[in-house]
């Protein structure tokens, strides 16, 4: 999708323009303000000039097609003048109107119309129901909003569902952080242009170095993970901040799985697959966009962090918000300590991070000297300094002016090491006499100290994910022609669909009276176990369906009686097929292997210990097909529980590899039958001693 004609639109008519302030008005400042070079057709026909420009009728009296209309009308209005922009030759429109899709059926109907025209005409939608686009470069702003001046160009793009954090997020960063943007867009109800088109434009506009996005709900996930496939390639960021993760209730499913994994989790393993970083706050969002934009242009070895700061207490804070976000703080070398001792006074403790005590306001020779310690330190990779950059009351001290200069002044010696500043908290006005001297230097300034940890760990985790290789998944079997079927596949048609991908499943047969269960019994080895076969029983122990340990012939017969009984008892509209007689299994550590199907999203696959305690433990992980060995292998690395699986107490390590190769199979499986499979839950799935692989001891399969 070429974005060009709306994102760097050549010409623009802006339809609704008055001479009073209103939002289409507004456009026109905008553009006059910030400096737009191309054409500006204000449209009205009750008007012959809007701002000291010519005010044209209608779109069709404008001396050339403008690239983009932008509408500020009644809702009702829009549809048309869309339809007569198509056909006086503009390729992109900003609906600003509200009154579509969030205004009810007749809205709902204004709003298809919109999406038809997009569809049907190629016409380049921007909203409705939102704030516009800002080319910040070329001052190109069919943007309603009022932003504050100046703004500041630079490589941070920024796309939001919501105008007003659009406005917010672009104008606080521009303007506190001296944070440089190359645009801003906010696209409301997504008609035409989806979020997952402008992160797409994004990351391939040379001009914007990393990406940030306020989401509210996904259109085009085939679109945003091909975009995330072409950020790693670029090597550029995607931050998105996704909101509406909780839901009141979930659709009930029959697999285990439906309970573990709803559309939120879905997503966040779409993000986490693809590289996107995830953040949950728009102070973390606002952190992290600021640090990435900083660190682009420098590559620590494993961002270990040194921090310095004149209060103690700050010191203690900032080592815990380090180990709740995973962020390592190094011990400093001993020729640093060595090297401090001989300034540093006699009450002081150096360590990491490193207390400069109240001294370092006293004595002006203290920081600069400290500060150069740390930056010399070859066991920090990245220095963090602790700064309250509050704007200074009148009279008053401002002891990071002189600190922030120190810093400038050094970073040449040590041209290599990515330095920031935070302080201890966010609020207030900052003062920009540091703020944007430090950012000029290359310094960025994150707000906050926990935030400033979690934008650690999040630029740190982005450039492990960079660091790993693309490695293809193996492919699975073309899957099989079969009868149409629905709902839960009989006992013996999801074995079939399972070993078709080679997934490794227990001896079992199934039988229709208690004389053939002995057979099977005799065939397979005492002991042995017993399982109702129904597909109308997804839990087969709530109902009193499984018999364990039966060890002859006569326990045999009598737990396939008195199974039937209870289960027919407990159960009794359900379809009773007989029973499934299993070889028992000794040992193992019970896991649970899924698939969900999420209608937008498609199947998702699902590991983590399982049992009848699945939905209580939760320890389990996701990812989307393509699934490879490295995907399978993360997957089990992240389970809170993996240490079970290493061996604990004596006993033997599990074979995670072949729990691997597991995981591996059944999302191919997934993605041969994404079209037709709802659900899939293989619980328990037994993973063995390590070289012993794993078995599949009872499985539930649901089709659309």
């Amino acid at each position: 999708m070429n974005l060009g004609p709306l994102m760097k639109p050549a010409s623009i008519a802006v339809v609704g323009a008055s001479q009073r302030m209103t939002r289409a008005t507004r456009v026109v400042a905008n553009l006059q303000r910030f400096g737009y070079s191309g054409r500006i057709f204000p449209i009205n026909p009750k008007y012959t000039d809007v701002l000291g420009l010519p005010c044209y009728p209608d779109l069709g009296s404008t001396p050339e097609p403008a690239d983009t209309v932008v509408v500020a009308i009644p809702a009702e209005q829009v549809p048309g003048v869309l339809r007569a922009a198509v056909e006086s030759g503009v390729r992109g429109a900003v609906v600003l109107s509200s009154g579509f899709a969030e205004a009810g059926p007749a809205g709902q109907k204004r709003q298809a119309e919109l999406e038809r025209l997009a569809a049907d005409r190629g016409l380049l939608i921007c909203g409705p129901n939102c704030y516009g686009v800002f080319n910040i470069r070329l001052g190109a702003a069919t943007f309603s909003a009022d932003l504050a001046e100046p703004l500041r160009p630079g490589a941070v793009g920024l796309v939001s569902q919501s105008g007003g954090f659009s406005h917010a997020i672009g104008e606080y960063l521009m303007q506190q952080r001296a944070v440089g943007l190359s645009y801003i867009v906010s696209c409301g109800n997504q008609a035409g242009v989806t979020v997952e088109d402008y992160i797409a434009f994004l990351v391939e506009d040379d001009e914007t170095a990393v990406v940030g996005a306020f989401v509210e709900g996904f259109k085009k996930p085939g679109t945003l993970r091909q975009a995330a496939a072409r950020a790693r390639a670029l090597a550029k960021p995607i931050v998105v901040l996704k909101v509406g993760r909780s839901e009141n209730a979930r659709q009930a499913m029959l697999a285990h799985t439906g309970s573990l994994a709803g559309t939120p989790e879905i997503i966040e393993a779409v993000l986490r697959q693809s590289g996107i970083v995830q953040v949950s706050s728009i102070n973390e969002m606002i952190d992290t966009l600021t640090l990435l934009a900083a660190a682009r242009r420098h590559a620590p070895r494993a961002w270990k962090v040194g921090i310095v700061s004149g209060l103690g207490g700050e010191c203690g804070r900032a080592a815990d918000a380090a180990d709740r976000a995973g962020v390592e703080l190094p011990s400093l070398s001993a020729a640093s300590l060595e090297t401090m001792k001989g300034f540093m006074p006699d009450f002081a403790n150096p360590r990491n991070p490193l207390d400069g005590t109240g001294a370092m306001y006293e004595d002006a020779s203290l920081f600069p000297q400290l500060f150069d310690v740390m930056l010399r330190d070859e066991a920090v990779d990245v220095v963090a300094v602790n700064l309250r950059v509050n704007v200074p009351r009148p009279g008053g001290g401002a002891p990071s002016r002189s600190f922030s200069r120190a810093m400038i002044e050094a970073l040449p010696k040590n041209p290599g090491r990515l330095v920031l500043a935070f302080s201890s908290f966010a609020g207030g006005d900052l003062d920009q006499e540091v703020i944007r001297a430090l950012a000029d230097a290359g310094v960025p300034f994150l707000e906050s100290t926990e935030t400033a940890m979690l934008a650690l760990r999040n630029a740190r985790e982005h450039r492990r994910f960079l660091d790993r290789p693309v490695g293809a998944p193996a492919a699975g079997p073309s899957p099989r022609a079969r009868a149409a079927a629905s709902g839960t596949l009989r006992s013996a048609e999801a074995m079939q669909l399972l070993r078709e991908f080679g997934v490794p499943l227990v001896e079992t047969i199934a039988v229709k009276d208690a004389a053939a269960a002995v057979i099977a019994a005799d065939r397979l080895g005492y002991p042995v176990v017993l399982k109702i076969d129904s597909p109308d029983v997804a839990h087969k122990t709530d109902v009193g369906g499984v018999r364990v340990g039966c060890r002859d012939a006569g326990a045999v017969r009598a737990a396939f009686r008195e199974m039937l009984v209870e289960v027919g008892r407990r159960a009794p509209a359900a379809r009773l097929d007989g029973a499934l007689v299993q070889r028992m299994i000794a040992g193992g550590r019970q896991m649970i292997l899924g698939v969900k199907t999420d209608p937008l999203f498609g199947p998702a696959v699902l590991c983590g210990f399982g049992g009848i305690f699945v939905e209580q433990l939760r320890d389990v992980s996701l990812r989307v097909p393509p699934i490879g060995p490295a995907d399978a292998a993360a997957m089990i690395a992240e389970l809170r529980g993996a240490a079970i699986l290493s061996g604990a107490r004596g006993r033997a390590p599990a074979d995670t590899a072949a729990l691997a190769e597991a995981i591996v199979r059944v999302a191919a499986l997934a993605e041969a039958h994404r079209q037709s499979l709802r659900a899939l839950d293989i619980n328990p799935l037994l993973v063995l001693d390590d070289g012993h692989g794993v078995v599949a001891v009872d499985w539930l399969i649901e089709l659309a």
